[in-house]
């Protein structure tokens, strides 16, 4: 059986150098399945939005390497993709790509000292801060008051 953190350690330590070299960055990395149906999923993005052709790029030179090193056990196939929009935010630095874009965001409230969940406008991200835009209020949140944000197209 195999140790899902230790694969994904390792994982990582093989693509990161070329998720970078490439200009974007590594958002997650999921192992879905078992056996022969073992998926593993790499969800990677720029700061300027990520596209196929650089998902497909990053894929070829991943798979290259992981056929080399061959850091899992038996057969898997390999995903890489985007984050899309509605998946929560994994990484600070997708709150610096995002800025300008709807989020709903779900935290923890200091003054009331409960869970709250707003959609605004992202305004700004700071080290550790960021401000939304909501119904003409600009709301100030710290990182470690967020339980959950991702973004959300507003029509």
């Amino acid at each position: 059986m195999m140790d899902i953190e230790e694969v994904k350690s390792k994982l990582k330590e093989i693509i990161l150098p070329i998720i970078e070299d490439s200009g974007a960055y590594l958002v997650d990395i999921n192992l879905k399945g078992v056996g022969r149906r073992l998926i593993v999923e790499i969800l990677v993005d720029t700061d300027d939005g990520i596209t196929v052709k650089k998902c497909e790029e990053i894929s070829r030179r991943i798979s290259d390497a992981l056929d080399f090193q061959d850091p899992i056990p038996g057969s898997y196939r390999l995903e890489v993709s985007s984050p899309g929009v509605g998946n929560p935010f994994k990484v600070k630095r997708q709150y610096f790509t995002n800025v300008g874009r709807f989020l709903r965001v779900r935290y923890i409230d200091d003054i009331l000292k409960r869970e709250r969940e707003v959609l605004g406008r992202l305004v700004s991200a700071g080290e550790e801060t960021i401000e939304l835009e909501v119904d003409d209020e600009l709301i100030v949140l710290r990182y470690e008051q967020i339980l959950e944000a991702k973004t959300e197209v507003v029509w």
